[in-house]
């Protein structure tokens, strides 16, 4: 089984932002399942998203928990304020922290996302970075002085991808956030926002598809010992089951149909062999029936 990355807790998450911390790995986890926002007050604060999150909130969690412990953070945010995402990026960029995308690291959440040492993509998530933007209204000066301060907003959004690391130059920065650009996890690698992308981990357990099915009624002979049963000559006993068996080392089934062709080719006389193999393989076997309206596989074996 293929080793992976750690990408979640062993407990789900509560649905928007949590803290958890685990004493005896001196590690703790972060969710950020939501907006960033900065907190309201009065009835202002009533009516917040439960699911907004603010850097006053998550500094104040920070700072309870040790200098030695691991962080890992997972993020799936639209963003938010560009205040908020700088504060959160600044107050965890000097811990020993990992960021994860587990599904849009957007606005102010990239520039989050930027604060991990080791940054995971998973497979099916995106970052999405832009320009600064606000809502503005006066007369022509005010609008240019707003003009102004969104490019050195966006300046200091620029300084937190430059500092993690990226490999572009900041030419080619300004450009993407000017055109608005979603980066998938291969690009976000290249260009220097991710470290790494997460690994599907692979599993041994029995899958429900038809080649595996096939596998299993060809291979089936192995587990049985159907060929010594059979009472072939020991030279083609061995020819057989080498064939046979081929079919777990070589990747590529037409592999196999080819080592298959070369073999009868060479001895004819084989396929007399493979012909009465084959008819006590059927005879000793379940038939393959239609698949169930809820699995996916072509069919299953009984």
């Amino acid at each position: 089984m293929k080793k992976t990355t750690k990408t979640a807790t062993a407990k789900a998450p509560v649905p928007y932002f949590s803290l958890s911390r685990n004493e005896e790995e001196k590690s703790a986890e972060i969710f950020i399942f939501g907006d960033i926002a900065s907190e309201r007050g009065g009835l202002g604060g009533l009516l917040q998203s439960k699911s907004d999150q603010s850097s006053y909130d998550l500094a104040n969690q920070v700072a309870n928990i040790p200098e030695d412990y691991v962080i890992t953070v997972h993020i799936n945010s639209n963003g938010g304020e560009v205040k908020e995402g700088l504060a959160i990026y600044n107050t965890l960029k000097n811990r020993n922290v990992t960021t994860i995308c587990e599904g849009f690291a957007a606005s102010a959440a990239s520039v989050i996302f930027c604060a991990g040492k080791t940054r995971i993509m998973q497979p099916a998530s995106l970052l999405f970075i832009h320009q600064a933007s606000m809502i503005a209204q006066g007369n022509a000066d005010d609008f240019r002085k707003a003009s102004e301060d969104l490019d050195i907003i966006t300046s200091a959004a620029m300084a937190a991808y430059l500092e993690c690391g990226i490999v572009i130059d900041e030419d080619m920065l300004k450009k993407m956030m000017q055109e608005e650009t979603w980066i998938t996890p291969t690009d976000a690698v290249t260009f220097g926002f991710a470290t790494e992308i997460a690994e599907v981990e692979e599993t041994t357990e029995p899958t429900n598809s038809a080649m595996d099915s096939i596998m299993k009624a060809v291979t089936a002979q192995k587990k049985h010992g159907m060929v010594f049963e059979i009472g072939f000559e020991d030279g083609v006993k061995e020819t057989i089951t080498q064939l046979f068996e081929s079919v777990n080392s070589y990747a590529n089934i037409l592999d196999v149909f080819n080592k298959a062709a070369t073999a009868l080719n060479e001895d004819p006389a084989l396929m007399g062999y493979i012909k009465e193999f084959v008819t006590s393989l059927i005879a000793t076997n379940p038939a393959p029936v239609p698949a169930k309206v809820d699995n996916k596989g072509f069919f299953n074996l009984k």
